[in-house]
């Protein structure tokens, strides 16, 4: 089953004007006071024509008053829902609960790079690959995918610094693996093509330290499928 994204709930804890959550959500708060669109501004000034002409006609003007409270919003809440979609350093948190996520501003030179992955996560990552590959007979399947889970589960067993240059190196093993896959099958069935269906006992006996050792890494960024030759598979 897909994994579902977590809902953002407000920060209910103390808050420390001096930590880096509060000044971080304070900021984006004051960002959007100041990028005040043209249409919220009109309706601000028909706010206060309504306020005037009340108070010309001796009327209570309460209800515009709470509309206007309604429109500016609680700024303390705004403060606190902000805070519940960030974590301690101020970092923004994705929608599945993983800081460290976030790309914008950032140079891909300093995200694209090869590291050391777990085996654990490159064995969940090839367990799932392979399960959906034969699911899918190698076809784009109906939409359904593991693959967020293994991604999210990984993120969150290593640092904050290592999730974004980790993501990218399980991305280039699952593309291996998937690759690995098709050419297993397509020695089994040289005619075969994506979509098509398959025995999947040629799979029966593969292993992920099979595939890997036809993987080689080229440059910094990049992890290679040289060869399916080397994998022994059934006629």
């Amino acid at each position: 089953m897909a994994l579902e994204s977590v809902a953002f709930r407000p920060y209910t804890g103390t808050i420390d004007p001096n930590s880096k959550r509060y000044q971080t959500a304070k900021a984006m708060v004051e960002e959007g006071k100041a990028q005040k669109s043209e249409t919220q501004k009109k309706y601000e000034e028909q706010l206060e024509e309504l306020r005037t002409l009340l108070r010309m006609l001796g009327k209570d003007t309460s209800v515009v008053d709470e509309m206007m409270k309604l429109y500016e919003g609680d700024e303390e809440l705004a403060i606190r829902n902000l805070m519940g979609r960030l974590d301690e350093d101020g970092d923004p948190i994705n929608s599945y609960g993983v800081s460290g996520m976030d790309i914008t501003g950032k140079d891909p030179s300093t995200i694209q790079k090869i590291i050391d992955i777990p085996e654990a996560a490159r064995q969940d990552m090839f367990d799932t690959s392979l399960r959906e590959f034969i699911r899918d007979y190698g076809g784009m399947g109906n939409g359904e995918t593991d693959r967020t889970a293994v991604y999210t589960r990984y993120q969150l067993s290593v640092e904050k610094s290592d999730r974004l240059k980790g993501t990218w190196t399980l991305q280039q093993y699952e593309g291996c693996y998937n690759r690995a896959f098709y050419n297993i099958v397509k020695e089994a069935n040289p005619d075969w093509k994506p979509g098509d269906k398959f025995d999947a006992s040629i799979f029966d006996g593969i292993t992920r330290e099979e595939i890997e050792c036809q993987i080689v890494q080229t440059g910094d960024r990049d992890l290679t499928l040289i060869s399916g030759n080397g994998i022994d598979v059934k006629a």
